[in-house]
């Protein structure tokens, strides 16, 4: 029997010294889910010595691009008090700006242009309480790749998801670069799945290249709508989602999440251990970007590369 209280005393003893241990409380507000992105910065805190359990727990927000949602996530992680909130994408983190109270730190990524959409002030100065890392890639590199990769093209079909705005501003600055190298641009705004697929369909044999943008419609299965015409039909895809090229879109120069995520993390390290305002930090993007390729994508299509291609891309089998 003594001995029996001794061992129940020390697991108490145990629990206790295990559960006081935990120093902050992280509310993960994944949008639509992005679980390379949710790792990667947790892997970020975990080089700084902040791990989940130990100093480190997490309160994780319903799943789903839904404004009514995310609104009840943020307002949840408010009433709980939590120390600092993880947000991803531009309208996640949006809400959470604007729920949550000034004082708490927010670290964002996967928002491609965090000062243009109002989020931040600028890269290197917020001037709030947000930071974080941005999944935006210099619009050069998706004309240099499409140079290298496709030299004749003559027109572009832009897809991006009506109304959102780093989608927005990323079209705009793609048309008027495509402008200056002589090649047509269209710009197609589609609310949802169904819309892109029908503005797809009608452009079969009108338009050169597809283009998709680092928007929620494009990465919620819009992409995977235009894959399957570019296999059917034999128009290659220019993507600006990791995840797409993954799926079967042809090349792009992409970020990667779970590289932008732990980077956000080690951002959130230095907000909880040396006690910075997120306006002391600077917000960033991968630099350089990946340079991807589908190989099945361009056997199908029969693409033919240069060695200078070929030496500039990376692989997705």
């Amino acid at each position: 029997m003594l001995l029996s209280r001794i061992i129940l005393l020390a697991v108490m003893l145990c629990w206790h010294t295990h559960s006081s241990a935990i120093e902050y409380t992280i509310g993960i507000a994944a949008w639509s889910g992005y679980p390379s992105s949710v790792e990667g910065f947790k892997d970020g805190l975990a080089s700084k010595g902040l791990r989940e359990g130990e100093q480190i727990q997490f309160l994780i927000g319903d799943i789903g691009a839904n404004t009514v949602l995310q609104q009840k996530v943020a307002a949840f992680f408010k009433a709980k008090k939590v120390d600092l909130v993880y947000s991803l994408t531009t309208p996640g983190t949006s809400i959470i700006k604007h729920v949550m109270p000034e004082t708490t730190p927010i670290v964002f990524s996967i928002v491609t242009y965090p000062a243009d959409s109002g989020l931040i002030e600028s890269f290197e100065y917020s001037a709030n309480n947000l930071v974080g890392t941005s999944n935006y890639v210099p619009i050069r590199h998706y004309l240099d790749l499409l140079d290298l990769v496709l030299p004749a093209t003559k027109s572009v079909a832009i897809f991006h998801r009506k109304g959102e705005p780093n989608s927005k501003i990323q079209a705009a600055n793609m048309l008027r670069l495509l402008k200056r190298a002589g090649i047509t641009g269209i710009d197609k705004e589609p609310e949802d799945i169904a819309q892109v697929k029908a503005m797809a369909t009608a452009l079969i044999g009108k338009v050169d290249v597809f283009m998709t943008t680092t928007d929620t419609l494009m990465q919620s299965g819009g992409e995977q709508v235009l894959i399957d015409i570019s296999q059917k039909h034999g128009i290659p895809i220019l993507s600006s989602n990791k995840a797409g090229i993954e799926a079967g879109a042809s090349f792009g120069p992409v970020a990667d999440f779970y590289t932008l995520g732990k980077m956000a993390g080690i951002k959130a390290a230095k907000i909880l251990l040396n006690n910075l305002r997120p306006e002391k930090i600077e917000s960033e993007f991968q630099d350089p970007p990946q340079f991807l390729m589908n190989k099945d994508s361009v056997e199908r299509l029969g693409i033919s590369l240069s060695e200078e291609a070929r030496s500039t891309i990376s692989w997705v089998e």
